[in-house]
């Protein structure tokens, strides 16, 4: 089925772009398959073996950057790895298949996607280190996928290997589907939704808002140079509506 183009949509620029993070976000101990196939891949196009990364700190590193970094630690010298990096993209995109995630889904975040998803002055999308054949996916497999439309692009690992570049892909994408003359996505309609440093230091890059869950592997001391550090569904609700554009400055979204 053929999906049809991405309407042009009035005041599209006032609306708030929200930026979601996956793991250790939306999704909660759900990379077991995701690690494995990139694991499968490595074999694979690298002929490598291992059980593992075991390196510390991996929270947040787009799946380039863990690849990049099990391969040199193991020899691989880094004109092989971006000769073949790719390859590596393709493959894991082929090896990956999750098993039903709906249980991992972080408390409360479906009802909250689905309530901003049902507002006219929202717009969510993605900025995750996954690989985008994984966070489509990963995000089926859990049931979410529903709530981010592909036509409003996103930012992904396999579009950069530095996290820090990934918001301005997205709101460059976000702007050319909803507001081709407005590109890209103004930065001060624009928040970031994540759970690590990393997540903070992309927003900081870009210029953008940003907001941390504690739900992931870090605390509030962790995530204390956000604008906003919550630790569930209702905190973050609260802190997102305040960024949101109010009722009569609202664009309509074509949800075809």
């Amino acid at each position: 089925m053929t999906t049809p183009a991405p309407p042009r949509v009035d005041g599209a620029a006032r609306a708030l772009l929200v930026l979601w993070d996956i793991d250790g976000t939306l999704l909660l101990r759900a990379s077991v398959a995701h690690v494995r196939a990139v694991w499968a891949a490595l074999a694979e196009v690298h002929g490598v073996d291992g059980e593992g990364f075991k390196g510390p700190g991996v929270a947040g590193m787009t799946d380039a950057q863990i690849s990049r970094a099990i391969l040199a630690g193991m020899g691989v010298e880094a004109a092989a790895i971006d000769e073949h990096a790719a390859r590596v993209v393709e493959r894991v995109g082929q090896l990956y298949a999750p098993d039903d995630l709906r249980d991992h889904v972080s408390p409360g975040l479906d009802g909250l996607l689905a309530e901003l998803h049902d507002r006219d002055d929202v717009i969510q999308s993605l900025v995750t280190g996954n690989y985008e054949a994984v966070a489509r996916r990963k995000l089926d497999a859990a049931g979410l996928g529903r709530w981010f439309d592909p036509r409003w692009g996103g930012g992904f690992g396999s579009d950069d290997e530095d996290r820090d570049r990934l918001p301005a892909i997205a709101r460059a994408r976000a702007a050319a589907a909803l507001s081709p003359d407005r590109e890209p996505w103004d930065r001060d309609r624009t928040v970031i939704v994540g759970d690590t440093p990393r997540d903070i230091a992309c927003a900081r890059a870009d210029r953008v808002h940003v907001v941390a869950v504690t739900t992931g592997s870090h605390d509030r001391h962790d995530l204390a140079d956000a604008d906003a550090v919550v630790d569930d569904a209702g905190e973050l609700r609260e802190a997102l509506l305040g960024l949101a554009a109010p009722a009569p400055d609202a664009i309509r979204k074509d949800r075809s």
